[in-house]
């Protein structure tokens, strides 16, 4: 009876139900009370007693820990502190698919990740990972910003100036130069970085340096609620006697000659900690340089450095004298450090003594203008690195499709915002934008007729090749779907004259995509022609008496370039290389086809003279460049592209 009254008890502390609540998983709630039930089982048969009541309060005191949690998840969520990191044994990193909102008396912010971990804005995809960068920013909560949204940080500031440039913001709160160094060799490595930016604060990256491994307590603190809950309210929690923080001095004397690199006396702790510093960086040194990038060091100040009255009011308070502090103790270490070790040293103290502070008051961290300071510096310090493309995006607001109209100065594209979809006309030099239609639909492909009396785009669901061409009349405001019944159709371009249209058309099934013609003046069908597999992306040539097209010889082989003879119906292969080509595009003059290529993995941007068959790689980069426009000359490229989180419209200069 007592071995069966053992059974029941068990089964009623570990419940199922219970456990696959907490775990957001039937099938680990049932898979792991079965284990415990088949444990209890078997020590429920042995005859030691001393086994069976340790056993039992065991299992009683563990089922008391996941209701407790279960309890506090439900009715505590208020309370909730997130979890904002991810453990890797020697460092931490930022959760994925994060999606918070700071706020404070200070500032009010939002902060998401990607499945990465990086952070993003608000219009990317978090499913989106990044498998190459250009430039890998790596620090603490300086260079995370979590305090301002992601279109202030000085990242993506300085994206705007080296648009051409893959730029990943990899920086983790509190994490110490050891953490930084660990998430590089696991993580940063594997993105292939040319430079690795390396920030350093004089708050706290000059006193215990020395490498972290994850305790037992952290894992708890990493999955359980509650645990955060506790540990928060019965730890102790830094004093601001000035009302904001203060770092790097303290209130204590030892305190400050043991950690703070600003005062003067010293111990062997304190030169510990500076044998570290030199000896971390060096290891960063040598770790970056293996993988053939360059390590650059940014210096960041503390307040008390650029401030004359916050330095005065914190040496009052901490009971400190001016003479017992070298505000320049920092800067000389690293300048040494960085001089020995052959490093770029970007030290930001004469850059953050301006009128206005560039931290928080009360708060730390970077502000707007701090981040302004930083990315300006960075541009001055990289003006000679050439950067062919203008950036004329104002956002990561996922804008492709560019036309240049014809007074010169705007620009027809399609865009995203708030989950809408829309079709906008922008001044390139004022940046006003008007909206000219949005919906929740898919709005792309957008072009005008040649007298602009008339909008041209595609609207349904890409992704199911569910796609519809739209004609839309201003004059009367009519919209007219222009494929057939039963069909769908996509990426549609007037001629010169605006009487025809082209466009891919297919029926249902996803059959093979074949080229429509419609007139424009007898709204119905005037051609098509097929080459029995796919065939997309068709535009007229000058004079109208050819269509250019891509097209596949066979379904194994790569898009090629060819040509169709409207009044003959000759089909010509104009050009074939050993990557598939898309996005092709006319220059005024007609003597060229510019295309995008996936020549090395990602999309670049070609340019093909039709006349002597000759091939020009217009971009080399590790982002994607494509949907090609000319503006009103064969000298000027209009494109959209994607470089890791930043995306937008950009305009190009061909030298012929």
């Amino acid at each position: 009876m007592t071995k069966h009254w053992f059974h029941i008890v068990l089964i009623l502390l570990w419940n199922p139900i219970t456990l696959s609540i907490l775990l957001h998983s039937i099938g680990w709630g049932v898979a792991i009370c079965l284990f415990v039930w088949i444990i209890g089982a078997a020590v429920s048969n042995i005859k030691s007693l001393r086994l069976k009541v340790w056993a039992f309060n065991i299992a009683a005191i563990l089922s008391i820990c996941y209701h407790a949690e279960l309890l506090f998840r439900v009715f505590g969520a208020d309370n909730d502190i997130p979890n904002l990191y991810e453990l890797h044994n020697k460092f931490y990193f930022n959760k994925p698919y994060l999606d918070q909102k700071f706020e404070t008396d200070e500032y009010c912010s939002l902060y998401r990740t990607n499945c990465q971990g990086f952070r993003i804005d608000e219009q990317t995809n978090a499913d989106d990972s990044i498998k190459k960068c250009d430039w890998l920013f790596i620090g603490d909560s300086f260079t995370q910003g979590a305090q301002v949204d992601y279109e202030y940080l000085f990242t993506s500031l300085l994206y705007k100036s080296f648009p051409d440039k893959t730029i990943i913001n990899a920086g983790i709160s509190g994490a110490g130069l050891y953490e930084e160094l660990n998430f590089y060799k696991e993580i940063g490595l594997k993105l292939h970085p040319k430079k690795v930016f390396l920030q350093i604060g004089v708050f706290n990256d000059f006193k215990d340096i020395k490498e972290h491994r994850s305790s037992f307590q952290d894992y708890i603190a990493e999955k359980s609620s509650l645990y955060r809950y506790i540990s928060y309210k019965l730890s102790p929690h830094d004093e601001t006697p000035l009302g904001r923080w203060m770092e790097p001095f303290f209130l204590n004397i030892q305190d400050n000659i043991d950690s703070n690199i600003l005062y003067k006396s010293s111990s062997p702790k304190k030169e510990k900690d500076k044998d570290r510093f030199a000896t971390c960086i060096s290891e960063f040194k040598r770790i970056v340089e293996s993988s053939g990038a360059e390590l650059v060091l940014i210096l960041i100040p503390s307040k008390e450095q650029i401030s004359p009255h916050m330095l005065k009011e914190t040496l009052q308070i901490c009971k400190l004298k001016e003479n017992d502090v070298d505000l320049q103790a920092a800067n000389r270490l690293c300048a040494e450090v960085a001089q020995k070790e052959g490093l770029t040293l970007i030290d930001m103290y004469d850059d953050f003594r301006v009128s206005s502070l560039p931290f928080f008051l009360i708060d730390e961290h970077l502000n707007v203008l701090g981040h302004e300071l930083i990315a300006s510096r960075l541009v001055a310090e990289y003006e000679n690195i050439s950067h062919a493309y203008d950036y004329l995006s104002l956002g990561n607001y996922g804008e492709r499709y560019p036309t240049l109209l014809a007074d010169s100065v705007s620009l027809l594209y399609q865009s995203r915002q708030n989950r809408k979809y829309s079709i906008c006309r922008r001044q390139i030099n004022s940046n006003t934008t008007e909206t000219l239609l949005n919906n929740f639909r898919e709005l792309i492909h957008p072009s005008y007729s040649p007298s602009q009396d008339a909008l041209l785009f595609t609207v349904g669901n890409q992704d199911k090749l569910q796609t519809e061409v739209v004609l839309l009349d201003f004059a009367n405001g009519k919209k007219k779907t222009l494929n057939d019944a039963g069909c769908s159709a996509s990426i549609p371009m007037f001629n010169y004259d605006g009487g025809l249209i082209a466009f891919p058309q297919w029926g249902q099934g996803n059959t093979k995509p074949y080229i429509k013609l419609y007139d424009v003046v007898e709204h119905k069908e005037f051609a098509r022609f097929s080459d029995g597999i796919e065939c997309w992306r068709p535009i007229f040539s000058k004079g109208d008496s050819v269509i250019y097209y891509i097209s596949k010889a066979t379904e194994n082989s790569k898009f090629a370039i060819k040509s169709y003879g409207i009044k003959n119906g000759t089909k010509t292969m104009l050009l074939k290389m050993p990557y598939d080509i898309w996005d092709i595009a006319l220059s005024p003059s007609g003597k060229y086809i510019a295309y995008a290529g996936n020549k090395d993995g990602n999309w670049d941007l070609f340019l093909f003279n039709i006349e002597t068959q000759q091939v020009t790689q217009l971009t080399k980069s590790i982002g994607n460049e494509w949907d090609p426009s000319f503006g009103h000359g064969d000298d000027e490229l209009f494109f959209a592209g994607v470089f890791g989180i930043n995306n937008g419209i950009y305009r190009l200069k061909i030298t012929q």
